[in-house]
């Protein structure tokens, strides 16, 4: 039985899809020691290992945190870097005494890849977006004194490499930290340009495992009606006004629309719900897509993959990040639309879902890509992997 020391942030769509990989890793005897926030401890805890909470520094680097500049990917690397920089000296000093046999980290935490030199244990990635092989950028952007955000990021790289005693910290390693067994939670056929990556790189497909939760509305009075499922995601999602022209297109139509707002919104400011509509702060996503015709959602990478598994084609209203790319990569292969959170009108959604339900093609894609994500094996593929390198170091 190893020791795992596995390192993660706070946002769900990074850890979801690593909890059914905790659980087989457990149940293949593994003793697993998780490192995130109080949010995600009963999940991290329900899937068998053992949660260490990063505590009040890392919650107070999240209320203080602000950036030297306001362009968006330097934004997201100062954050990134910052978190790093308060996340090793906890971890060090949580574990201590401690000794673990490898650490897994997401690939956006540039931190597991130090921790692993601090302790001089192997390092796995754990990767729930699209692999990275470059910055999706051009290379003037990174020259130094092409903008005064990127030299305070360069100027904070030197210290941490300084702080740590590492040999040297580039953006790259940051953004996306490879290592010598990467898991990448997509299947090669949706992966963009997945030639480019070498055989390091476990293409194993979403993270699927049934869950507890059930719904407290029944689909199956649904009869021949179309079911439209629409969800925004766990970040940006207080859309009251999408949501408020998702109800006036579909409102009275021959459809079921299941509408899942986040906890964050109040369902009474949106009115009348009509009679068709099901609306909930929460919903069991994997459940409603079993039976979903169509999702609206924002693109996240997770919530695409899902309603791929289970063939069902997207529409999707991309806001930041890596949402754009998967938007692309899902209009490319033809499984569903992208649009424009400023062009929305409920004309436009109208039109879309009739496009896509009207269209086979849009089903026939998704399923196909479906397909790709069962037979690249999910997490019992990525444990595998992970069991098989180790036993081989």
């Amino acid at each position: 039985m190893a020791k795992v020391l596995f390192v993660n942030g706070n946002v769900h769509g990074h850890i979801n899809p690593t909890l059914p990989v905790v659980r087989e890793l457990v149940n293949n005897g593994e003793e697993v020691c998780y490192f995130s926030t109080m949010e995600f401890k009963q999940k991290i805890e329900a899937a068998g290992a053992r949660f260490v909470d990063y505590g009040s520094r890392m919650y107070e680097f999240f209320q203080r945190f602000k950036p030297s500049g306001d362009h968006p990917f330097y934004t997201l690397i100062e954050f990134m870097l910052e978190m790093d920089r308060t996340a090793v000296p906890i971890v060090i000093e949580k574990t201590k005494g401690e000794a673990y046999d490898y650490i897994i980290h997401d690939s956006m935490f540039g931190a597991g890849n130090v921790l692993s030199k601090l302790l001089n244990i192997p390092a796995i990635c754990s990767c729930t977006s699209f692999a990275m092989n470059r910055i999706p950028l051009p290379s003037h952007m990174f020259q130094p004194g092409f903008n005064p955000q990127l030299d305070n990021i360069y100027t904070k790289l030197k210290d941490t490499v300084a702080d740590w005693g590492v040999e040297k910290l580039d953006i790259m390693d940051i953004f996306f930290k490879k290592e010598t067994l990467n898991i990448v939670y997509t299947s090669k056929m949706f992966q963009p340009e997945w030639e480019t990556f070498d055989d390091s790189f476990r293409f194993v497909g979403p993270s699927i495992a049934e869950r507890e939760d059930r719904l407290d509305f029944r689909l199956e009075d649904v009869g021949n009606k179309p079911v439209i499922y629409i969800s925004m995601g766990t970040i940006i999602n207080q859309c009251m006004d999408f949501y408020k022209k998702s109800i006036e297109a579909f409102k009275g139509e021959n459809c079921m629309v299941i509408m899942s707002v986040g906890n964050k919104t109040d369902i009474g400011l949106l009115g009348e719900i009509p009679d068709n509509f099901v609306v909930r702060n929460h919903v069991p996503q994997l459940e409603v897509l079993k039976s979903a015709d169509v999702i609206i959602c924002h693109g996240g990478l997770n919530s695409v993959s899902e309603a791929l598994y289970y063939g069902v084609p997207v529409i999707s209203i991309p806001q930041v990040n890596d949402q754009y790319m998967v938007s692309r990569q899902l209009v490319k292969l033809g499984a569903g639309l992208e649009l424009k959170m400023e062009d929305i009108t409920y004309k436009v959604l109208k039109n879309s879902v009739k496009t896509v339900l009207s269209d086979t093609s849009y089903k026939a894609s998704s399923s196909k890509i479906g397909r790709s994500f069962v037979e690249a094996g999910g997490y019992k593929a990525a444990a595998k992997h992970i069991l098989d390198f180790i036993k081989q170091i």
